[in-house]
């Protein structure tokens, strides 16, 4: 009986942990599930040790989970495939992080001292979802950094082009630090609308610094540092409702950058309470059109060595 049990143990135990292979040319998009899930409403604080799904540790190219019901492995990629609230932690060389549950469901991938470098990709790739929360754990050092060329899928359906890259929406929150070095392109990218709440959030990057196709807002006590890019933070869409910046409540935005610091389609405002400085070498502000800095703090110097 005791040998019998040993054995068990030991399959559960493999079962836990995969090998993640370098990547070297094209991957196959991984399949989603069509297994139902929660949504979840949009929560500022903490997660609950109790709410959480799995914990995922990476060591080099390889990982451990609590559980890995809702993970598949397809060459140097992690995709997690069932909405739910995933703790991520240690070091990942060269591989990858993705999302892929269905446009209904919502993820949390909590980040807890975690290091992830991809030579050839986005280091996480949220290719579907209805919204993705990116939690920094309190008092935790994050640090995520791409590769100057990126290989494509084939077929290449999307194509991310920012260290972190969503194809939905994308809300970074929590009271730690994160730091995004975008070495091909941008360093945070988002198709749809993305929220910045709470966290210390460190970029630097090629091109755009921080980019939300649809809208970003900075908020709560929000401690933003752009480091360089090109232009700092930027929207660019032109739907209804669409298009706009929004700094609010305490945040606080610094931006050193070789073309524009703040950059919106329709609509720029900065709010009682927050404050932008910008060491720009274009322009500050960049809006064709509503911007309202009356009630806020813009500071605008000349571009820093």
């Amino acid at each position: 009986m005791k040998k019998i049990l040993v054995l068990i143990f030991a399959a559960l135990l493999a079962l836990s942990c995969f090998a993640l292979t370098a990547c070297s040319g094209e991957t196959v998009d991984p399949g989603q599930t069509n297994q139902p899930g929660g949504t979840q409403a949009e929560n500022t604080g903490a997660t609950p040790e109790n709410m959480i799904n799995s914990y995922i540790t990476f060591s080099g190219t390889s990982y451990t989970a609590t559980d890995s019901s809702a993970l598949k492995v397809d060459g140097s990629a992690l995709t997690i495939t069932k909405a739910g609230t995933y703790e991520i932690s240690g070091t990942l060389d060269n591989g990858q992080i993705i999302v892929a549950v269905t446009k209904a469901e919502r993820v949390t991938l909590i980040l807890n001292n975690f290091t992830g470098h991809n030579e050839s990709s986005a280091v996480i790739w949220v290719k579907s979802a209805d919204k993705v929360y990116l939690e920094v754990k309190t008092g935790t050092v994050n640090t995520l950094t791409d590769g100057a060329t990126y290989v494509f899928p084939t077929p290449a359906d999307t194509k991310p082009n920012a260290c972190i890259y969503a194809s939905d929406d994308l809300s970074i929150k929590g009271h730690g630090t994160l730091i995004v070095t975008g070495n091909y392109n941008n360093a945070i990218g988002c198709k749809n609308d993305l929220s910045i709440n709470d966290c210390k959030l460190t970029v630097s990057a090629v091109n755009n610094a921080i980019k939300g196709n649809g809208s970003v807002t900075v908020k709560g006590d929000a401690d933003v540092l752009v480091e360089g890019a090109e232009d700092a933070i930027k929207t660019d869409s032109l739907d209804v409702g669409k298009g706009f910046l929004l700094i609010t409540e305490n945040a606080k935005v610094t931006v050193n950058c070789t073309d524009d610091g703040l950059q919106a389609t329709q609509d720029i405002t900065i709010t009682t309470g927050a404050t932008v400085t910008t060491y720009a070498g274009g322009n500050a502000v960049n809006c064709d059109g509503t911007v309202n800095i009356d009630e806020g703090t813009l500071t605008e110097n000349a571009p820093q060595a």
